[in-house]
């Protein structure tokens, strides 16, 4: 390593994951530098920006919802303020239910803590055979808008390098690492599905999903979220994200029109609207087995990490889980074990390439 100023960290991808992250570093007073190469077929752009806090099967709580929701909230509302730009919509959010015994367990679980404060009966002119039922903590991110605004900000505090990552130019040493000339304390990789290109992390079994949307035009649907084998959610000029599919076969960012003709058939399947498709997007989820980010260091290359695995739900898991690293890095608090990469390190780190 040279005399030169060394930062504090490098983090490499600027989809959802590392965008939060960096923020959340560079307002600590961490010096960050971020590589990308403005790649973002990924979840970051096709999931929609959906937030919600419900697992529908079984009418419960999705993981930490009841307090990974708050925490999105209180920081997207803390980046609008300080980049006076709106990228988080509340919506109110309606679960059509597909038959008697959905419409019953909703009721039956209506009355039960915490599920009381977050369900409840819907009301809406619209006319479903089985009824409908109300969700709370429901929201959109803007996350074109977001991921944007936020590179705008990186390019003018000169704090992103736009190109593909080179895993042969990364030095690394007990003290740091060094790509490029840059050199920094720590490097975080948050690549998304990317990470079985990365020799250093490719150990860990990610599960992939690709998912495709649409984005509509209709007059005919409400101005809410609604749920049923998919969700529609209103992104304003009467434009509506329907979404989304999940293919575990074929992994790629390729539009098909199997996966179109499936949107379609399940927004049929809640209601007969007139609407056009004007956009059909793809991408890639990076989603675990067990459903779990992950986060933590390499178990041999200790300034090196990881934050992956958001799934589709990385609006609402990015802000938390970003802070929740960074205290663990900075501070020594210790992982919740759910999230931490060492789950993977025992069974799998005979597979990587370093």
């Amino acid at each position: 390593m040279s005399s030169k100023k060394t930062l504090d960290f490098l983090v490499v991808g600027q989809g959802i994951a590392g965008t939060t992250l960096a923020h959340k570093l560079y307002e600590n007073g961490n010096s960050v530098h971020l590589i990308d190469n403005k790649y973002h077929s990924s979840s970051s752009l096709v999931a929609g920006g959906v937030v919600h806090p419900m697992s529908f099967k079984r009418v419960i709580l999705s993981w930490k919802a009841d307090s990974l929701i708050p925490t999105a909230k209180v920081y997207y509302a803390a980046f609008e303020r300080r980049f006076k730009t709106k990228v988080f919509h509340e919506l109110d959010m309606t679960r059509v239910f597909s038959s008697m015994e959905e419409q019953n367990n909703w009721q039956g679980r209506m009355a039960d803590s915490p599920m009381k404060d977050i369900i409840g009966d819907e009301e809406l002119s619209l006319d479903f055979p089985f009824g409908s039922g109300k969700v709370n903590m429901a929201g959109r991110l803007d996350v074109a808008l977001y991921l944007s605004r936020s590179n705008e900000f990186f390019k003018d505090e000169n704090m992103i390098s736009e190109e593909q990552f080179d895993y042969t130019q990364l030095a690394y040493s007990e003290t740091g690492i060094e790509y490029k000339g840059i050199e920094a304390e720590r490097i975080i990789f948050c690549e998304g599905f990317k990470i079985n290109q990365n020799p250093y992390f490719n150990y860990i079994p990610l599960s992939p999903t690709k998912g495709e949307i649409l984005i509509i035009k209709t007059k005919d649907l409400p101005d809410c979220i609604l749920s049923q084998g998919c969700f529609v959610m209103p992104i304003g000029n009467d434009k509506y994200v329907l979404g989304a599919t999940y293919d575990r076969d074929n992994i790629n960012q390729e539009t098909t029109e199997l996966g179109k003709e499936q949107l379609i058939e399940k927004l049929k399947n809640i209601g007969e609207f007139d609407f056009e498709v004007i956009e059909h997007r793809a991408g890639v989820r990076p989603t675990t087995h067990d459903r779990r980010p992950i986060l933590g260091s390499h178990p041999k290359y200790k300034n090196m990490y990881i934050f992956n695995g958001l799934g589709s739900k990385g609006v609402m898991l990015a802000p938390h889980f970003a802070g929740e690293l960074i205290e663990h890095i900075t501070h020594g608090v210790e992982l919740n074990s759910e999230v931490n990469v060492s789950r993977y390190s025992k069974k799998h780190l005979h597979k990587c390439l370093i």
